[in-house]
């Protein structure tokens, strides 16, 4: 188990707000969600956590329980206790396992889940090489290759964990899944809608009119941002 320095990244930050804590997809990118938490800094201290294994020194964590315990930990040294969790993909499973302990513990934030589905992924090596030719491809035309190669085993890592996982676990706050009407991780989206409904008495699901990598694309953020801003009461105000 590895410990958190330097994780927790702060994106909008005040005194006196309720947290909303953002989890990244797989290869632990954060830039997609700097403009949807910058609408949300206007109500919350906004902060993600960086996945591990993107230092050196530091290897990626295994397995989605130990993501969603790192993220956990990276909270506790500002004993930050999130209002609001949101993750995309494979973000949004790892935040409901966040949620799952945090209500365990007595404490039920909202979460918010885009285009995320609770079974396990089918391996496939050449979607996650496209995956990953575009992850890299975000580093820039000349990435150092330490840097690459801390990248490239992080993705890796976290599609293995993705391989062995299920979200089996009920959590009884209020949840939002946001699910691509066009191109989606939830292959068969009757099975997982009703595995969710099972876990999820509070579920509440909604449709996004794009497809699973262009989400955050300035062009669908205004109906990303009025999806989640509806759901957590926000004003009415798109993400720009």
């Amino acid at each position: 188990m590895t410990n958190a320095p330097g994780r927790l990244i702060p994106i909008a930050r005040r005194k006196d707000r309720p947290a909303c804590v953002m989890i990244p997809g797989a290869g632990g990118g954060l830039a997609p969600y700097l403009r949807l938490g910058s609408y949300l800094g206007q109500t919350y201290n906004v902060y993600a956590v960086r996945a591990a294994g993107l230092v050196p020194d530091e290897p990626p964590e295994g397995s989605v329980p130990a993501m969603a315990e790192g993220v956990l930990r990276a909270l506790e040294p500002d004993g930050l206790v999130p209002d609001v969790v949101f993750g995309w993909s494979m973000g949004g499973t790892v935040a409901w396992e966040v949620c799952a302990t945090l209500a365990e513990r007595g404490h039920r934030p909202a979460l918010v889940m885009v285009d995320c589905s609770p079974f396990r992924l089918v391996p496939d090596p050449v979607r996650d090489k496209g995956i990953l030719d575009v992850i890299v491809g975000m580093l820039g035309p000349r990435p150092d290759q330490r840097t690459l190669d801390r990248v490239t085993a992080t993705f890796h890592a976290h599609s293995a964990a993705l391989a062995a996982f299920e979200s089996t676990r009920g959590y009884d706050g209020p949840v939002l899944l946001l699910v691509c009407a066009g191109e989606s991780d939830l292959v068969d989206r009757g099975a997982a809608l009703d595995r969710w409904r099972s876990l999820a008495p509070e579920l509440r699901v909604g449709t996004l009119a794009t497809d699973h990598f262009r989400v955050f694309d300035p062009e669908h953020l205004p109906a990303l941002s009025a999806a989640v801003g509806g759901f957590l009461g926000l004003p009415v105000e798109v993400a720009s």
